[in-house]
C-alpha cells in the first residue's frame, strides 16, 4: 500500500512538472496578442521589450499637446508619450492608449494634439489603440482612422443580479451597434458573459493582468482565449524592476 502511494505520488509530481514546462514552453509564443499591461515607464519598456514588444500605457491628458504617462491624474511623473513614441515610430510595434480623461469636451484637442505626435514621430494611427470611458468622444477618433474601444466600466458579473447583467449587455449591444467605435475592453471576469450573450460582431480586448504569462498558459480557459478570433488582444501582468 505504502509503495502505490508512493508511486502515484511521482506520477501526479510528474505530470505537474511536464505541465509547468509546457506552460513555460508557450511564453512568448504570442506576443502579437499578449500585450504587457501598464507599462508607465519607459525602464519598463525596455525591461520587457523582447517579451512584449506591444503594450498598454495609462495617459492623462493635460492639454496643450501633454498626455501625461500616469495612472492618476493627481499624479505625474513628468513623463510625455512623446517618448514612447520615438520608440515605435517606424516599426511595427503597438501601443494601447488607456486616455483617463477623453470626453466630448476635450477630444477634438486631444485629436489634433494626437494626431500632431503621431505625425512627429512618424507613427501611424494603425500601430495605435484608443481606449476611453466616452464613445461619443470616441468617434472624433474612429472617424479619423484611429483603432478606438470603449472601457466597460461595470463590477463583477458574480455581483450583479441577472437584471442587471443583462441591463450591462444591452447597453454594450446599443454601443457596439453604433459604430462609434471599433472594439470593447473589460476586465477578463466579463469575458464569459460577453461572449455568450453580446452576439455583436465588435473586437473585444481584456486584461488578465493579475496573473503573468506563465500562470496564463496553466489557466484551462487558455486555449479558448488564445483561439478567440474576436479577442484581439489580452493584457498580462509583468511588473519587473520599473513599474509603476
Amino acid at each position: 500500500m505504502k509503495h502505490k502511494k508512493i508511486t502515484l505520488f511521482i506520477i501526479v509530481l510528474l505530470v505537474f512538472t511536464l505541465f509547468d514546462v509546457c506552460a513555460w514552453h508557450k511564453v512568448g509564443c504570442y506576443s502579437g496578442k499578449l500585450w504587457l499591461h501598464r507599462c508607465n515607464s519607459l525602464e519598463k519598456m525596455k525591461e520587457k521589450e523582447n517579451l512584449y514588444p506591444n503594450i498598454e500605457v495609462d495617459l492623462v491628458y493635460r492639454g496643450n499637446g501633454v498626455f501625461d504617462v500616469t495612472h492618476d491624474a493627481d499624479t505625474t511623473f513628468g513623463l510625455k508619450v512623446d517618448s514612447y513614441f520615438k520608440e515605435i515610430g517606424e516599426t511595427d510595434r503597438h501601443m494601447w492608449l488607456d486616455i483617463k480623461n477623453v470626453n466630448r469636451w476635450n477630444v477634438d484637442s486631444m485629436y489634433q494634439d494626437l494626431d500632431s505626435i503621431c505625425d512627429c514621430y512618424d507613427v501611424d494611427s494603425t500601430q495605435l489603440i484608443i481606449e476611453g470611458g466616452d464613445y461619443d468622444a470616441l468617434e472624433t477618433f474612429t472617424d479619423g482612422g484611429y483603432y478606438t474601444s470603449y472601457y466597460v466600466p461595470f463590477d463583477k458579473p458574480r455581483r450583479l443580479s441577472d437584471e442587471q447583467i443583462d441591463s450591462c449587455i444591452v447597453k454594450l449591444r446599443k454601443i457596439a451597434d453604433s459604430k462609434k467605435v471599433c472594439a470593447l475592453s473589460f476586465p477578463g471576469f466579463w469575458y464569459k458573459e460577453i461572449k455568450s450573450n453580446l452576439h455583436r460582431n465588435i473586437d473585444l480586448l481584456t486584461w488578465k493582468n493579475h496573473i503573468t504569462q506563465v500562470e496564463f498558459m496553466k489557466a484551462p480557459y487558455r486555449d479558448k482565449m488564445l483561439k478567440d478570433k474576436q479577442l484581439k488582444v489580452i493584457l498580462i501582468k509583468s511588473k519587473g524592476k520599473y513599474h509603476r
